[in-house]
């Protein structure tokens, strides 16, 4: 009885601070307004310069293009009304985090959602977008 008392679970889950929390999921909510602002400018203040995004990954033929890209491929996500965040789910460890981020869009068939992946890097203090993987569309079932 006495081994069981002493016995003690190790938590190793990586985290960050609360105001890592805060500042990532500012730049994800960022980062989605420049893309519907096509804001060639602010881009560079959310995204790292060389910052990839990996289109529908699920697809048969996704590719890897530069953030840059994106604002002429005509997806939901770079029109001027944008997509409005629905959840993210934040693992921050260290100077890098990855945030899942499911962002539904609006159009005539109803609501449609998508669950996209960030990769971030923390760089002079400041997060940045590095990579992105962009998730299908799918009708979205409402709560």
């Amino acid at each position: 009885m006495c081994a069981a008392t002493s016995c003690r679970f190790e938590d190793r889950t990586p985290g960050g601070s609360r105001r890592d929390d805060t500042s990532i999921e500012g730049v994800a909510a960022s980062f989605y307004a420049v893309l519907a602002a096509h804001d060639t400018l602010a881009i560079g203040f959310v995204a790292d310069r060389a910052a990839t995004v990996l289109a529908d990954a699920g697809a048969t033929s996704p590719g890897i293009t530069p953030v840059i890209a994106v604002f002429g491929s005509g997806d939901r996500r770079t029109v001027p009304s944008g997509v409005r965040i629905i959840r993210t789910e934040l693992h921050p460890d260290g100077d890098v985090a990855s945030a899942q981020v499911v962002v539904a869009s609006r159009d005539d068939s109803g609501e449609l959602e998508a669950v996209d992946v960030l990769m971030l890097a923390r760089s002079g203090g400041k997060w940045r977008v590095a990579h992105a993987m962009f998730g299908a569309w799918r009708q979205r079932s409402l709560p």
